[in-house]
C-alpha cells in the first residue's frame, strides 16, 4: 500500500507540472495571437497651425513682438551712434605680418593701416587693440637666426608709428598711413593669424575690422630650410 501511494503521488505532481507548462505555453500563444492596436496618428501639422493661431490671437504675443522690435531699434541706434561710419580702414598688404621673436620666443605682430577720413571734422584715434592686446611703443629690433648663424634683420615700415597712449589726428577728408605694434606671449606654427582689431577715438566710438595676418616669407624661408635639413 505505500509503494502504491508512493507512485500515485508521484504521478499526480507530475501531471500538475505538466499542466503548469501547459498553461504557460497556451498562454504565451494566446499573447502572440493577440492583436495589436495602433493608437491614433498625431498630426503634427494642424497641432502647430493650431498653435499659431492661438498666438496669433493672444495679447500676449503681440505685447512681446513689439518689446522685441524696440529693444532691435534700440541696440541698432546704440550701435550706431557708437560706431564710426565716415572713417574707412583699410590693411596694407605688404607691411603687416608677424614672426617669432628669436629672443624671448614671443610673437611680433605688425599691422599697417591705411585710414580714411570721410567727414567734414577731424577724428582722434585714442585706442588700438588687436585681439585685446595694446599697442606697445619702441619695439626692439627683429633679428631673425639662420641656419648658417647669420642674423637677418627685419624692417619696420615707414609709415607713421602708433602706440598706446598716442592721440593721433587724421583731418578732415584725409588719409593717413600707420602701423602699430603687438606682442604676444601664445607660441605658434601657423602661418596666419586671424584676429579682430578694434580703433577706438577721442568720443568712444569704435570701428572693428577682421585681419588676417601673415608670417613673414623670411622666416617662412627659414623653417623650410630647416625642415629639409631634418
Amino acid at each position: 500500500m505505500k509503494i502504491c501511494s508512493l507512485s500515485c503521488l508521484m504521478d499526480l505532481i507530475w501531471s500538475k507540472e505538466r499542466d503548469k507548462s501547459r498553461l504557460k505555453n497556451i498562454a504565451y500563444l494566446s499573447m502572440l495571437q493577440t492583436p495589436v492596436f495602433e493608437g491614433e496618428r498625431r498630426d503634427y501639422v494642424k497641432e502647430i497651425k493650431n498653435l499659431i493661431v492661438t498666438l496669433l490671437s493672444s495679447e500676449i504675443f503681440y505685447f512681446v513682438l513689439v518689446m522685441a522690435l524696440v529693444i532691435g531699434a534700440l541696440y541698432y541706434f546704440y550701435r550706431r551712434k557708437k560706431s564710426i561710419p565716415e572713417m574707412d580702414v583699410q590693411v596694407i598688404p605688404d607691411d603687416t605680418w608677424f614672426t617669432t621673436r628669436d629672443d624671448n620666443n614671443r610673437i611680433a605682430i605688425i599691422v599697417s593701416l591705411r585710414v580714411n577720413n570721410k567727414s567734414t571734422r577731424g577724428i582722434t584715434i585714442k585706442s588700438c587693440k588687436l585681439s585685446g592686446y595694446s599697442a606697445k611703443s619702441d619695439p626692439l629690433n627683429i633679428c631673425l637666426k639662420g641656419l648658417e648663424d647669420e642674423d637677418l634683420n627685419l624692417d619696420f615700415p615707414n609709415h607713421e608709428h602708433y602706440c598706446k597712449g598716442q592721440e593721433f589726428y587724421i583731418g578732415p577728408f584725409s588719409t593717413e598711413n600707420i602701423w602699430v605694434y603687438f606682442e604676444s606671449r601664445t607660441v605658434t606654427m601657423r602661418n596666419l593669424l586671424k584676429a579682430p582689431l578694434t580703433i577706438k577715438d577721442s568720443e568712444k566710438r569704435h570701428k572693428t575690422i577682421h585681419l588676417k595676418i601673415p608670417r613673414h616669407t623670411d622666416q617662412i624661408k627659414i623653417y623650410r630650410e630647416m625642415a629639409r635639413m631634418f
